[in-house]
């Protein structure tokens, strides 16, 4: 018997928060292209960068409503949310509560939730530790414990699931059913438990906006000609507009992101690690390469005068 959570509210509020965000990163796009060497588009970038977080975070919400349900049997309770997924067998099913029924005065995980997403954990007096899997608070949630653990749900019908649920619980399993508890992919990565490795991304992509920021700040007292390439002597031997040094950043950036994505994958190995390691180092010694460079042209000269 499978029961789905109330997703309307829940994907409402996600969607428009896309669509909201999505609107504006247009809108700075635009300041970003019509500045591209100037503090206006820098600052647009910052945001544009920042605003991948909320992004992201909606998106993974949104996600995890979509791909919600639970399922119940005979045998066992299946929770079904996004990536996350938890088989718990009627013989190690020890408590069953209503949310109406809990005495704490709010039952909700610890950070951001919203009417229609309710996920995360929290210790709740009186229960201990509770892992929400619910698009809806208290009224509307159902809590089912197993050892020293407590799940809370949120079937539309949240009667009708209990109902299932202790018939289910009387006939008694027909089958034995091993339990299983399976994560999202995204929290079993080794590299967000690995400082050193989030040093040097971290310090990676710092150097490309510091890069971009410096530009943007100078950009407005140089010349509208000026150095943009060395010969092999070290000598300027061309020329060109201030928007030509914007491709020092992008060869910095696209040597963070190639970069970064192969030291990610090399990291989930425990014996390519520290390749990995000296992979996102190396991007360190390419930024530093860079930065030379930047200011060597921007400490050049300005065009010769023409004759």
């Amino acid at each position: 018997m499978v029961f789905h959570p109330p997703r309307g509210a829940g994907l409402a509020v996600a969607f428009g928060g896309l669509v909201v965000l999505l609107l504006a990163d247009a809108a700075l796009l635009a300041v970003l292209r019509a500045n591209p060497l100037a503090l206006a588009g820098f600052l647009s970038l910052l945001l544009l960068v920042a605003g991948l977080v909320p992004i992201s975070f909606l998106a993974y919400r949104a996600y995890g409503l979509l791909r919600s349900r639970y399922v119940l049997s005979r045998n066992a309770v299946v929770v079904e949310w996004g990536d996350r997924r938890i088989v718990l067998p009627m013989a190690l099913l020890d408590e069953v509560r209503a949310g109406s029924e809990v005495e704490a005065p709010a039952l909700r995980p610890r950070g951001l939730i919203w009417p229609g997403s309710v996920v995360g954990t929290n210790t709740i007096a009186g229960l201990g530790e509770v892992e929400f899997l619910s698009a809806a608070e208290k009224p509307g949630q159902v809590l089912l414990r197993h050892a020293d653990h407590w799940l809370a749900l949120s079937p539309a019908n949240p009667t009708a699931f209990l109902e299932a649920l202790l018939a289910f619980r009387a006939e008694g399993p027909s089958v034995e059913i091993e339990p299983e508890s399976v994560v999202p992919v995204v929290q079993r990565w080794a590299v967000l438990h690995d400082r050193l490795a989030l040093a040097l991304i971290g310090a990676g992509g710092l150097s490309v906006l510091l890069l971009l920021g410096y530009l943007a700040l100078v950009a407005g007292q140089l010349p509208p000609e000026i150095a943009l390439h060395f010969d092999a002597a070290g000598a300027p031997d061309r020329y060109g507009p201030p928007t030509g040094l914007l491709i020092l950043p992008v060869i910095a950036g696209v040597t963070w992101v190639v970069n970064t994505l192969l030291g990610l994958l090399l990291h989930r190995r425990a014996a390519e690690r520290a390749a990995a390691y000296l992979l996102l180092a190396a991007t360190l010694f390419v930024q530093a390469l860079v930065w030379v460079a930047t200011v060597g042209l921007l400490t050049a000269g300005n065009a010769p005068p023409v004759s």
